[in-house]
């Protein structure tokens, strides 16, 4: 994986100064902050890598270029510039210096936001200097490493900023002997997490994924040495995930027979965990929010499982699961076992006769035994009370899963509001006729 360290370069007649870094201070004073930064940061970097410094006109002709500054005649060619500068510390890597507008318009910044974007390569791992950003470019360049990251799948190693401004006034900072001018170096890498943050939550919350989440947690080094039982994070992360792979795959009966109870309290109890990150804590409120609704077992369960993959659009899933709802919850009512596959196939059967008012010299092909379990069904209240939405929902489960081939393919907007009508007409009557099951 190559390296790049990345950084924009003021206009500024910078004072040279010392930089503290990790409790390290540097050895001598530098006029430049990424002098020190490299020193610092890119020890390792090799022929693969890059040290990108991005400027203006105004940036190059200052500070890029030698005898910048030079307002008198005493300071005239005493200035070395940046390049000379990196040039003299016989780096093995590139030195790349590269033209931006000056960010005085929204086109203009666009143009730069376009610039550095150009400059990644794909996959590599990103240090960058946010020192002498002009204004708006530190808000940009969090903006844009995250953008970066999700297209060019960069690793952002770092980002920094010298707070120069904690010694003070200029005119106090001028008086102070350069070699006892400390500024400390800022360590502003969280940011770049919290945007990771932000996607692993907006993908669970909104997608229902929660891989993101689950990577994040196993490589942040506040989880997972501060916690005292890493692994009960991990064992309530991957319960949940497997919940919701049941879901998105179907698992009636695995949805059925969950005690969802047993894990909301995990999830809440990682909140007495010792985790330094804020993140986090925020995100286990939003962790149990997404299951309140499930409840030890029973159809409720199935009921919300349909409610979220509505929410979510998995619109495929949500009409499987509530048509197999249905025959669920009309098993439980005759006290037959849910599992028994001819039991289902049984009701599915029911529900053809009784909507086509089939009579029973015509039942040749079913037992007598089946015979008996097909009136019983047929006169199960809640078969007659929803013979229609069950209809209306067979008919489009085979729509989807044959991939709409057929003369007259219905629109995806109309099988999402059949959908929506066959839930919200189906929900009450499953809850009046099973109560709490």
């Amino acid at each position: 994986m190559s390296k790049s360290f990345i950084s924009i370069l003021g206009t500024n007649d910078y004072l040279e100064c010392c930089h503290s870094f990790n409790g390290q201070v540097s050895s001598k004073p530098v006029k430049y902050v990424q002098e020190d930064l490299i020193k610092f940061l890119c020890k390792d970097f090799t022929e693969q890598d890059e040290i990108r410094i991005f400027l203006t006109n105004e940036a190059k002709s200052k500070n890029w270029d030698d005898d910048g500054h030079n307002f008198s005649n005493e300071k005239l060619n005493n200035n070395i510039g940046l390049r000379r500068r990196l040039e003299n510390m016989n780096l093995r890597c590139e030195i790349k210096p590269i033209e931006i507008k000056d960010g005085l318009s929204e086109s203009e910044i666009w143009e730069i936001f376009q610039s550095i974007f150009d400059s990644f390569k794909e996959g590599e791992e990103v240090i960058v200097d946010i020192t002498h950003s002009f204004r708006t470019l530190p808000m940009l360049m969090i903006t844009l490493l995250n953008f970066a990251k999700q297209l060019k799948k960069i690793k952002v190693a770092g980002i920094y900023y010298a707070a120069f401004e904690s010694l003070g006034a200029i005119q106090q900072i001028k008086k102070i002997p350069a070699d006892e001018r400390i500024v400390p170096i800022l360590n502003l890498t969280a940011f770049s997490h919290l945007q990771e943050w932000t996607n692993a939550t907006y993908d669970f919350i909104n997608n229902l994924n929660i891989k993101s989440l689950k990577k994040l947690i196993k490589e942040n080094k506040n989880i997972s040495k501060k916690s005292k039982t890493p692994k009960d994070i991990s064992d309530a992360l991957n319960e949940l995930n497997q919940k919701i792979n049941d879901i998105l795959i179907c698992r009636g009966n695995a949805i059925f027979e969950y005690n969802f109870n047993l894990l909301k309290e995990n999830i809440l109890k990682l909140k007495e965990q010792n985790i330094d990150s804020k993140p986090f804590k925020a995100l286990i409120d939003k962790l149990h929010e997404k299951i309140a609704k499930f409840s030890n077992t029973g159809i409720n369960n199935l009921l919300y499982a349909i409610e979220l993959s509505i929410e979510h659009g998995y619109y495929q899933q949500a009409i499987t699961m509530l048509q197999e709802t249905i025959v669920t919850a009309i098993l439980i009512n005759l006290g037959y076992d849910i599992n028994e596959r001819n039991y289902r196939q049984l009701v599915n059967r029911a529900f053809h006769i009784k909507k086509n008012d089939i009579p029973q010299e015509k039942w040749k092909d079913l037992s007598k035994e089946e015979k008996e379990v097909i009136k019983k069904i047929i006169n199960c209240n809640l078969l007659s009370k929803s013979v229609n939405e069950y209809d209306y929902l067979t008919d489009i489960r085979n729509d989807i899963n044959h991939g709409g081939f057929s003369n007259i393919p219905k629109k995806p907007e109309s099988i999402i509001a059949r959908l929506n009508n066959s839930f919200n007409n189906i929900c009450p009557l499953l809850r009046s006729s099973l109560g709490d099951l």
